[in-house]
């Protein structure tokens, strides 16, 4: 029964897809937020604020009329798609595709978690919604939104919302963790490129900024495979060599 439920679901998510795409609107993951091609106007769901990338500005829409909020620097932008991101490590699970170490990044595009499909993190179980959760990022800050799961998302062991209701956004810290299905992520959020070794091992911040956490111990195998997708991440970021 549970699983005919998860199917009508999805089922339903999909068709209302589909139904946005056919009226015009379509959602972009890569920018996390919703097209217009009616207007040619970008949606953020996480602020309610609508977006012109050619002029770098946002409105509010009210009355049916679109008003000016406030102007997004394209320099401003870049900077913060270049230095601020999220680095999500894997602190414990019993997902078996996914193993404690394995290192996730959220740029201030922000990005999804899910069981399957195209997300910033895949957890391939049960526990796990289709499309679970929403990263996001305005104004400095990132914050976590759950999609109305079955079964939850966790901020510092407190569920966002009840079973089936979308959440509030929630305000994203540094050392907050973040557990999905069976997974928990510990993040990490570092100002420009500053990281510490329990979110890229061998670079270490000074004495007294060093975080209060449980090392995660892991053999060398699996430290040059974490470097090494750290580096790949960085260069599909545009993370290497900006400054």
């Amino acid at each position: 029964m549970f699983s005919s439920y998860r199917r009508v679901t999805e089922e339903l998510k999909d068709a209302a897809s589909a139904a946005l795409k056919e009226s015009g609107v379509e959602f972009i993951a890569s920018m996390n937020m919703y097209f217009n091609r009616n207007t040619g106007l970008y949606y953020c769901q996480s602020s309610g604020l609508y977006y012109d990338t050619k002029m770098s500005v946002f409105y509010t829409l009210r009355d049916g009329k679109y008003t000016y909020h406030s102007s997004a620097k394209p320099d401003d932008t870049k900077s913060a798609f270049a230095k601020t991101c999220i680095r999500a490590i894997v602190k414990e699970t019993s997902c078996h595709k996914v193993k404690p170490g394995l290192l996730y990044m959220f740029t201030c595009m922000g990005g999804s978690i899910g069981r399957e499909g195209n997300h910033v993190a895949v957890f391939p179980e049960i526990r796990v919604s289709k499309r679970h959760a929403t990263v996001s990022y305005c104004t400095g800050k990132y914050y976590i939104m759950d999609e109305g799961t079955m079964n939850g998302t966790f901020l510092n062991g407190k569920r966002l919302s009840v079973q089936k209701v979308i959440s509030e956004r929630f305000e994203l810290s540094h050392l907050d963790e973040l557990r999905i299905g069976s997974t928990t992520l510990q993040l990490h959020i570092h100002a420009n490129h500053d990281t510490c070794k329990w979110c890229e091992p061998g670079l270490n911040l000074p004495e007294t900024e060093k975080p209060v956490a449980t090392t995660i111990s892991e053999p060398p195998t699996l430290y040059k495979q974490r470097s090494k997708e750290t580096n790949r991440l960085k260069r599909k970021y545009k993370l290497m060599g900006s400054g």
